[in-house]
């Protein structure tokens, strides 16, 4: 039977109930879709009130861990853990003012020239055809503006799939993630910050699976764009009221 040490420490108790609970998930004693034991046996096992044991599942809950649901099923279920809460957090931080558009252009010159090197190198048959239909469905029209935003994303999604490293993966998403609600807010077309021809170039590069030709056209395109994300985020920061 899985039990936990019972807590004696009075400040922050609920801490240290989201300490063991939270261990007990990543080591694998709560695997993703099963249930954490009712409050009643938390509270036994802890030797702490149900005030603490539902303080601590909530803010478990708001980390990602588990999600509680009501009624004679219900109770705190453990989550598969993903990096979608890099998203959440990158939009939070730059609606703060915390982040800019200029420091997220710096950071994907940093890491997009290297993941479209290595989506060079891992390229194969099937994701090379994932790239050029994405790049095909990029100038379909008549849908609405969300879809087409979302379209025009999809080459960037892909080569950081192909790129075989899940951060960088993770980082590309949140910054993408980012710059689509930007662009949705501000009902742009894009086209300031959307180069088709680019994108093309970029998938050749690919497809001739030459990381130095793909890593160089992402890093002309990422400049090609900076100004036009920049007056974007102005436009953002305006109509929403969030911190300059």
């Amino acid at each position: 039977m899985k039990s936990f040490a019972p807590i004696h420490k009075k400040p922050r108790i609920s801490q240290e109930v989201v300490a063991q609970l939270k261990n007990a998930i990543l080591t694998g004693l709560y695997k993703p879709g099963e249930k954490i034991p009712p409050e009643r046996e938390l509270t036994e096992q802890f030797q702490v009130s149900r005030v603490v044991i539902r303080e601590a599942l909530r803010e478990l809950e708001l980390k990602g861990f588990v999600k509680i649901h009501q009624g004679p099923a219900g109770g705190a279920y453990v989550l598969d853990l993903s990096f979608d809460q890099l998203s959440d957090a990158l939009l939070d931080l730059f609606k703060a003012g915390k982040l800019s558009v200029v420091e997220l252009i710096q950071v994907r010159l940093h890491i997009e020239p290297e993941i479209a090197r290595l989506a060079a190198l891992n390229a194969d048959a099937r994701a090379i055809d994932r790239l050029k239909q994405a790049l095909e469905r990029e100038q379909e029209t008549g849908t609405s503006h969300s879809a087409t935003v979302s379209r025009r994303f999809q080459v960037d999604h892909i080569l950081a799939e192909m790129c075989g490293n899940r951060l960088y993966q993770a980082i590309s998403k949140a910054i993408l993630d980012l710059t689509r609600e930007i662009i949705l807010v501000v009902k742009s077309n894009r086209t300031v910050i959307f180069r088709h021809d680019e994108h093309v170039q970029i998938v050749r590069a690919v497809e001739q699976r030459d990381p130095e030709a793909a890593a160089e056209a992402v890093r002309r395109h990422l400049m090609s764009i900076g100004t036009g994300l920049e007056q974007l985020e102005k436009a953002y920061r305006k109509q929403m009221g969030f911190a300059k």
